[in-house]
């Protein structure tokens, strides 16, 4: 515990001189937003949950985002509804599988997450032990149910329940967050995982021989068709964190330079939450320019659509699933792109 301890403290120390850094637009109102969000948030907690539909993913959300802005149990304007939720995941969770009933796998993968996330930052050490021994039971589950195929193209990612049969690289790209964070705290994981997981993610990629300039760089949802944006920023995020070969990341960063952000779903927040971050990673490629202005253009969609209550609401083309999930979903991913470059969740460092 006192080495996930050590690690936190040094997270938050050095993202203060991030900010310090890498000034951003919008910087005052980003957080003016974000309070607001929390607080809107916060009065939707009911018994530690929140969510119309999939309780355990937007409650895990609810945490993540509270904790990209700088809070912790039972501090910030949302802290109590924090360690609420915190508890009434624990207690939702008696087996290693953390998921729901509609799609197990992925809210496993948030679930897991948002545990993992919170180690450390708990004024309990009791709840501090109880995240901390759940998390590595999680992360086992997680490693049990990654498909063990060899295949790069379709095989070594995550579906998202037991039953189905193709591997989603969108979940994939959470799961490897998932696994990043626990790593960051030395948690053993076989380079085997690693690498098939990233290697099923990437092969969608589009290489420079791609038939149309445009597609260069970008990411399609399988191994073959044309790039697009949720696949782009999923691949994004993985090749900043796991590949970060060069050519690839400068590939990418570029047609997402060519494919700014536009208020229009499906997969709006997911595309938001992975491309800001994978940009925010790799600015030494371009002195921040790209990620500037991709940020920049994010940012301002956001702003102009927040509800007088604090939420976020939903883009048109998000499909049925996910609007099932109600604002308080819409307004957690909104808060997660919102703070990346603060830099307060150890997978943003």
């Amino acid at each position: 515990m006192k080495k996930v301890s050590i690690l936190l403290v040094i997270v938050l120390l050095s993202s203060t001189g991030l900010q310090a850094q890498q000034p951003h637009l919008l910087q005052r109102e980003r957080v003016e937003m974000t309070e607001r969000a929390l607080q809107y948030l916060a009065g939707q907690v009911k018994d530690g949950r929140l969510g119309e539909s999939r309780p355990k993913a937007v409650t895990a959300l609810f945490i993540l985002s509270a904790l990209s802005a700088g809070g912790t149990p039972d501090k910030g304007p949302a802290g109590k509804a924090v360690l609420s939720s915190a508890e009434w995941l624990l207690s939702q969770s008696a087996g290693a599988s953390l998921g729901g009933t509609a799609e197990p796998h992925a809210d496993h993968a948030l679930v897991a997450l948002a545990l993992q996330q919170l180690v450390g930052v708990c004024d309990s050490e009791k709840l501090n032990r109880a995240l901390y021994g759940k998390s590595l039971e999680a992360l086992q589950y997680s490693l049990e149910v990654q498909d063990k195929g060899m295949q790069a193209k379709y095989k070594g990612g995550w579906t998202p329940d037991p039953q189905a049969t193709v591997n989603d690289r969108m979940l994939t790209s959470w799961f490897l967050l998932h696994l990043h964070g626990a790593g960051l705290w030395q948690a053993k994981i076989s380079k085997s995982s690693l690498g098939r997981a990233s290697a099923f993610v990437l092969a969608s990629q589009k290489g420079p021989d791609a038939p149309k300039e445009d597609e260069r760089g970008g990411f399609s949802v399988g191994a073959d068709g044309l790039a697009v944006r949720s696949s782009t920023a999923a691949g994004a995020i993985v090749l900043a964190l796991f590949d970060k070969d060069p050519e690839k990341l400068a590939a990418v960063s570029a047609w997402l330079k060519r494919n700014p952000p536009r208020w229009y779903g499906p997969d709006f927040f997911n595309t938001g939450v992975f491309a800001s971050r994978s940009l925010w990673r790799t600015q030494h490629l371009d002195g921040g320019d790209t990620f500037n202005q991709y940020f920049s253009k994010l940012t301002r969609l956001l702003r102009e659509r927040q509800q007088s209550n604090g939420s976020f609401p939903f883009p048109p083309g998000h499909g049925g699933p996910i609007v099932a999930m109600g604002p308080a979903y819409s307004t957690a991913m909104a808060i997660l792109i919102l703070n990346v470059d603060r830099g307060f969740l150890p997978i943003d460092q």
